[in-house]
């Protein structure tokens, strides 16, 4: 783990990158709107520690709480040194233990057709009974936005609340290349929710995706801009369904990235084999130590909801 002067560093590796044969220009372009032009975020509260983790992980966890808040705002400086403008959603009581991974509540999608720019957000509201008010305070959020620098208002809000269906933002992978849509069938989120979900986004394609050995599908595998879905494959229930595009990292904490452009991925100081590994690749890196987090079945992805 990196100390605490050092959590968020820049890693550049321009001359290694053009000394070697593989090039990013040589990949598939995204068509994901490269850019994040906003982020929402929720400061973590000092009971963080108490929220709902798979039983494997066990009560109580040791964690710092000052740790973890200098953690957060290095996390939240990586966004905004960049300026990307950050939405802070409204602190909640200790009820809401987890109340500081805001992806879960919500997901955000942009049309990926010229002809077509429509932007929807999708609420979760079946979620566990214990993080309801974080929906709540999401969904007013939402629906409130009209500032255009923060990428205005949405042209469809939709929700995820029939009976039986579940769908967890941190479950939703969304690749980069395509319309396709990864979706964890995990204790989170069910087949009824990716059936709701396709019906939402006709345009896209939605595939469901078993996981038993993680809490959320984006706890064992995430997307590079180019399309290729990195995975640690202890984790991962079956890696065939990603086809040729799965690309095998090191670490538990490698396979978590958040896409910041075409060249820029910010990953946890917890894989460095695997922040080399991308290095070698052609990506530029953001790397924070997010460790207290991490204890929590945590990671770069679930800390902020994006928007781009």
């Amino acid at each position: 783990m990196l100390s605490l002067t050092a959590f968020t560093t820049r890693t550049s590796f321009l001359t290694r990158f053009l000394s070697t044969s593989t090039s990013t220009s040589s990949k598939k372009s995204s068509i994901l709107h490269p850019c994040i032009r906003s982020v929402l975020i929720r400061r973590p509260p000092p009971n963080f520690a108490l929220g709902l983790t798979t039983p494997s992980f066990g009560k109580p966890i040791n964690t710092d709480y000052g740790i973890a808040l200098r953690q957060w705002l290095r996390y939240v400086n990586v966004f905004e040194n960049r300026g990307i403008k950050t939405i802070s959603l409204p602190p909640l009581d200790e009820n809401c233990p987890d109340a500081v991974f805001v992806e879960d509540t919500s997901i955000f999608f942009k049309s990926q057709h010229e002809s077509n720019s429509e932007s929807v957000a999708v609420i979760c509201e079946n979620m566990a009974e214990e993080r309801r008010p974080e929906v709540e305070s999401m969904k007013e959020v939402v629906l409130g936005l009209e500032d255009e620098s923060l990428g205005g208002k949405f042209d469809r809000v939709e929700y995820v609340n029939g009976e039986g269906e579940k769908l967890d933002g941190g479950d939703v992978l969304k690749c980069p290349v395509s319309n396709k849509v990864y979706v964890g069938l995990s204790s989170r989120s069910n087949a009824l929710g990716v059936k709701k979900l396709q019906y939402l986004l006709p345009d896209h394609e939605v595939v469901g995706v078993p996981i038993t050995k993680v809490l959320h599908l984006k706890s064992c595998v995430t997307a590079l801009p180019d399309g290729r879905i990195i995975g640690y494959d202890p984790l991962v229930d079956d890696k065939e369904i990603f086809g040729s595009e799965y690309f095998s990292v090191p670490e538990e904490g490698g396979a978590h990235v958040v896409i910041l452009d075409e060249k820029t991925l910010l990953i946890a100081a917890s894989a460095p084999k695997t922040a080399e590994l991308l290095s070698k690749e052609g990506y530029d890196l953001e790397i924070v130590d997010i460790d207290q987090f991490e204890k929590l079945e945590g990671c770069v992805t679930c800390l902020s909801v994006r928007r781009r």
